[in-house]
């Protein structure tokens, strides 16, 4: 009996830290990665280039947490680099070109988003097709109309005082900083707290299943896309803000980048599983990995090389961590 039990509680001990390994492996790599850079490069722990670090992950952050939404209901947003370039373009020519008061801008193109939402959604869940090739058609068509808004030129001469929402300080701390802080929170307290908010945990989980126990899976399955698009535009406002221009090309070397950090953050591209903090932490660990190869000087390219080993490398150990 007691061996039995002995054999039982150790079982459970064993699962208890392949858990915590698996749920927070990113965490832990980004820990130490961080004291290693610390304690061998004087540049890097100065506090300035550690505020800059923050403020350069922000805006990716958020429409990382954006894109967690689709990909834990097991789908995926191809569309979000668009949606980043209709954004800033459609809000620069609002402002500049139209006259419009920023605010009402603002509204204008996160509604635009919404709109796109809505259709990666109605497509995906509704219309059965893939949320690859749904989101990718989607992602084409709107590049098409960005072009032929601006003609493939920025437009340029924003508001100096928009720029506070991506270089702004809030006493010493980047105003971004403070607003991706906010907004996982309350992604967080949304995910775990509310019934709608695990009911994306669910659908991912089992679709089927989801769909018997009552949730509007339906429902569920487009509002991810919806809130993908919201922060995408939250991100893209923010991005702007810091050149003062808009640009349709400036999501345009994102996508790789918001993916890597939700696979990063322990997000399954299965679907079910992940968590908003996991997010953060996987864009913070990748702008680290960026900074500390500018801080080195290494090429551009060697940089394509590094990061994409070291990317490797992580997301299998985080791969088979998850392994039983």
């Amino acid at each position: 009996m007691f061996e039995l039990d002995y054999k039982e509680k150790t079982k459970r001990y064993s699962g208890g830290i392949k858990s915590f390994l698996s749920d927070w492996m990113i965490l832990i790599l980004f820990i130490a990665l961080v004291t290693i850079c610390m304690l061998t490069m004087s540049k890097f722990r100065d506090p300035k280039n550690l505020f800059n670090i923050i403020r350069q992950a922000s805006f990716i952050a958020i429409i990382s947490m954006g894109e967690f939404f689709v990909i834990l209901t097991g789908n995926m947003d191809m569309s979000i680099s668009s949606i980043i370039g209709m954004v800033s373009i459609f809000f620069a020519g609002l402002v500049v070109t139209m006259g419009l008061p920023v605010w009402l801008a603002v509204l204008i193109v996160i509604l635009m988003s919404i709109i796109v939402g809505i259709i990666n959604g109605v497509l995906t869940v509704i219309g059965k097709m893939p949320s690859f090739i749904a989101t990718l058609v989607v992602m084409n068509i709107i590049r098409g109309f960005n072009f032929i808004y601006s003609g493939g030129l920025p437009i340029s001469g924003l508001p100096e005082g928009f720029n506070f929402l991506g270089a702004g300080y809030v006493g010493v701390v980047p105003f971004p900083m403070i607003l991706m802080f906010i907004i996982a929170i309350i992604l967080y307290v949304f995910t775990t707290q509310t019934s709608l908010g695990r009911s994306f945990y669910a659908v991912g989980g089992n679709y089927e299943a989801s769909k018997l126990s009552g949730i509007n899976v339906q429902f569920v399955g487009i509002l991810a896309f919806v809130i993908c698009a919201v922060l995408t535009s939250i991100g893209a406002l923010g991005l702007t803000s810091k050149t003062l221009a808009g640009n349709i090309a400036l999501g345009d070397e994102l996508l790789f980048d918001v993916m890597t950090i939700v696979v990063l953050g322990g997000t399954s591209l299965m679907g079910g599983r992940g968590r908003i903090f996991g997010v953060v932490i996987g864009a913070l660990f990748l702008q680290v990995i960026s900074n500390v190869m500018v801080l080195m000087s290494i090429a551009t390219p060697w940089q394509w090389v590094v990061k994409g080993i070291i990317l490797v490398t992580v997301v299998l150990i985080d791969s088979n961590t998850k392994r039983d």
